[in-house]
C-alpha cells in the first residue's frame, strides 16, 4: 500500500515549479544532529541523496557541503529520511505525522571527507535494516552453542522471535496479509544447528517456506507482505498526464523453474521409506519452452497438504520474480516496496 500523503503534499509534488524540502535528523541515543535543508545552524548543505530500497537490501549515499568543517562524526547515527516539499500548508515531509510513514531506518556506516579544488564535502554511506540482520548472530538458545529448536510455533512467530533478539525495539506488525502458510505451518526449525547463523539467513530460510516477503518500515518495524497478481492498483503513472513517467522498460522472462517437486516425510531414520510428494507447475510456461524442474527436500513435512502448499508457494515466488522492469519518473514520496504500480503508456497510439 502506497504511503498516505496530504493533498497539499501531492499538489506540490506534481507541480512544475516544486521546491523540495528534506528533514534530515541524525540520531544516536539522546543526541540529534539536524542537517535539514532549512537548519539555522548549518544552512542547506545538501548536495546529493542517492537512496535505494530493494527486496532484501536498502542503502543510501548522502553528500553535504562542509566548507566550515563543522559537520561532526556521525558514525553509528541513524536517520529516517523525511522527503518533502514546501507546500501551501508549509514544509511537509514523510514522517511528519500527516504524511506517513517515513522510509525505513538506515545507519551511517562510513563517513568520508572529500577535499579537492573548490570542494570540501562530507560523504555519508548508510545501510538499512537488512544489513543489520546480515551482521547479527542469533543467540536464542543457551551458550556456548546457542541452539534453539521449534516444532510448535508458526513461521510468523519464529520470525518475530528472531527480530526481537536483534533489538527489543524491533517489532513485527500484526499479520494483515496471510498466504495460508506463514501463520499456520509449524515447521521443524533449528537455529544454530551448524553454528553460528545470522539473522538474515534464518529469516530467508523461513520465508522460503512461504509465498510471503518481509518489508522494513520506519521506527524499527517490519511487516509481512503477500503480493498477488490481482492486488488492487496502488499508484498509476502516465506518459501524457500527471503523475508522469519519463521512461519505462519492461523485460519479460521465461519462467525458470516452471515445475516444482517437494518431497516430504523423510521418517525418523531419514531413509525416505514412505515419502510424500507435492507438485506444482505452470503448464503454459512448460509448453512455451521446456519442463524445467526444481526438486526440494522437506523431510520434516509429514502432511500432504503441507508439501502441496510448499510447492505452490515456491512456484508463486518464482512467478513474482519473473517480470523485471525499470521506470524513471519524478520523485514520488508515496511509493513503497511491493506497491502494485500501473503504467499507462499512450506512446505509439
Amino acid at each position: 500500500m502506497a504511503r498516505s500523503v496530504s493533498e497539499t503534499y501531492l499538489a506540490a509534488q506534481q507541480s512544475l515549479n516544486k521546491t523540495p524540502y528534506f528533514k534530515l535528523l541524525f540520531k544516536h541515543g539522546e543526541t540529534t544532529v539536524d542537517l535539514s535543508s532549512d537548519n539555522s545552524t548549518y544552512g542547506n548543505r545538501l548536495i546529493l541523496i542517492d537512496h535505494v530500497e530493494e527486496v532484501y537490501n536498502d542503502y543510501a549515499t548522502i553528500v553535504f557541503r562542509n566548507k566550515d568543517r563543522d559537520i561532526p562524526n556521525l558514525l553509528g547515527y541513524w536517520i529516517e529520511i523525511g522527503y518533502g516539499y514546501v507546500t501551501g500548508a508549509g514544509k511537509e515531509y514523510l514522517g511528519d505525522g500527516t504524511n506517513e510513514p517515513a522510509p525505513p531506518r538506515i545507519w551511517v556506516k562510513h563517513q568520508q571527507t572529500v577535499s579537492a579544488g573548490g570542494k570540501l564535502w562530507e560523504l555519508l554511506e548508510l545501510e538499512g535494516m537488512w544489513t543489520l540482520l546480515r551482521e547479527t548472530l542469533i543467540r536464542l538458545g543457551s551458550p556456548p552453542l546457542y541452539t534453539a529448536s521449534y516444532t510448535e510455533d508458526t513461521i510468523y512467530d519464529i520470525i518475530g522471535y528472531i527480530l526481537g533478539e536483534i533489538d527489543p525495539a524491533m517489532t513485527l506488525e500484526a499479520l494483515a496479509e496471510d498466504d495460508g502458510i506463514i501463520n499456520s505451518l509449524q515447521p521443524q526449525f533449528d537455529i544454530n544447528a551448524q553454528p553460528f547463523e545470522y539473522a538474515d539467513a534464518l529469516i530467508y530460510r523461513l520465508l522460503n517456506m512461504t509465498a510471503s516477503y518481509l518489508k522494513p518500515l520506519d521506527e524499527m518495524r517490519w511487516e509481512i507482505k503477500y503480493p498477488q497478481s490481482d492486488d488492487a492498483i496502488d499508484l498509476t503513472y502516465y506518459s501524457a498526464q500527471a503523475p508522469y513517467f519519463h521512461e519505462y522498460i519492461e523485460r519479460r522472462n521465461v519462467l525458470i523453474p516452471n515445475h516444482i517437486y517437494v518431497f516430504g516425510n523423510a521418517g525418523e531414520d531419514g531413509l525416505w521409506a514412505s515419502y510424500i510428494t507435492g507438485e506444482a507447475e505452470d503448464a503454459s510456461e512448460v509448453a512455451s519452452y521446456a519442463d524445467i524442474i526444481k526438486v526440494i527436500l522437506a523431510g520434516s513435512l509429514t502432511q500432504q497438504a503441507d508439501v502441496d502448499a510448499r510447492a505452490s508457494a515456491l512456484l508463486a515466488r518464482a512467478k513474482f520474480e519473473q517480470l523485471a522492469g525499470r521506470m524513471v519518473a519524478p520523485h514520488d514520496g508515496r511509493v513503497e516496496l511491493y506497491d502494485n504500480i500501473s503504467i499507462l503508456d499512450s506512446r505509439g497510439f
